[in-house]
């Protein structure tokens, strides 16, 4: 699909994004490193994605346009632009977000010069619909030297935003990319991050959009993908079961995930401890209608540290 190797490719999944696409694409025409290849996948959008699109697409060869002929669904156009070929380097885009000009460059810089990595990212910018910058994401981060440690954190982070990070496209080939079912791109990273460790930059280079529209990875797919009869017996019972059963896939996806990859017999053993009382916490949390309440206690704690 791509007319040659680059060292990064860039796969932008979008539907009716015409709103914020072309401020996304001149971010990414904008970067200081430029040896990328972007990949748009429209899925079938009914507004002027197409235009705008194929406009730049005539303009810099880099940008590589395709339209699918019907709506395949989120999680299918998500995994259609992963297509790296011999390309080491991958990351998501979402049509809605920004980076700053260095960010490719210092994210690949680090990549290349630490093995260890299998991932770079920075911390996460909040801007509104008009492109202000209104403050920066407080997570925990996904970071440490110990996998058991970085498997706990991808299941209780709030925001996942790493997604859209640089990967290596080794890493994320060896993953079973995205499913239909909410939550999967957690998965993904849990995958990524069982392969290796994830580098932050010391600079907010990347820019999340927050408004009314935004389309982060798969978060749409509890709205739209969730069987109906699920969401009848759910009222009817008083259990968010649609839930429950959600986080029954997660848990077997993450225990099957934690069985795939090569780790010392202690970083398994306390990962499944961590998806064990994950499950618990999860599952009780559904049942009893309390939310995400062990993951309100976790960040309450994280803001009285800071």
């Amino acid at each position: 699909m791509l007319e040659k190797n680059a060292r990064i490719l860039i796969g932008m999944p979008v539907y009716n994004g015409d709103k914020h696409i072309g401020e996304t694409i001149e971010s990414i025409l904008g970067q200081t490193f430029g040896d990328f290849r972007l990949l748009i996948s429209d899925n079938a959008s009914t507004d002027n994605t197409e235009e705008i699109c194929r406009s730049y697409a005539q303009q810099d060869s880099r940008v590589n346009y395709y339209r699918q002929p019907q709506n395949l669904g989120m999680a299918p156009n998500f995994n259609y632009v992963f297509s790296p070929g011999e390309t080491p380097y991958f990351k998501w885009a979402a049509h809605d977000d920004i980076i700053k000009p260095n960010y490719l460059r210092r994210c690949i810089d680090w990549l290349d010069n630490d093995s260890s990595l299998a991932m770079a990212h920075c911390p996460t910018l909040c801007i509104d619909d008009q492109s202000n910058e209104v403050g920066t994401y407080q997570d925990i981060g996904l970071a440490s030297e110990h996998i058991n440690e970085r498997f706990w954190r991808v299941l209780w982070t709030v925001n996942i935003y790493e997604i859209y990070g640089v990967m290596r496209s080794q890493c994320v080939a060896k993953t079973k990319l995205a499913g239909s079912y909410f939550g999967s791109e957690r998965n993904i990273l849990a995958e990524v991050l069982l392969q290796g460790n994830i580098g932050y930059l010391d600079q907010a280079l990347f820019a999340r959009r927050d408004h009314a529209g935004s389309l982060t990875a798969m978060h749409l797919e509890s709205k739209v993908e969730h069987n109906f009869s699920q969401r009848q017996e759910a009222h009817a019972s008083g259990v968010n079961m649609s839930g429950v059963q959600t986080s029954a896939i997660r848990f077997r996806e993450y225990f099957s995930s934690l069985l795939k990859y090569s780790m010392p017999g202690g970083e398994r053993a306390q990962c499944f401890a961590h998806l064990m009382d994950w499950g618990f916490k999860r599952t009780l949390e559904g049942l009893t209608g309390s939310g995400e309440a062990h993951r309100q206690k976790i960040y309450a704690q994280l803001n009285q540290e800071v």
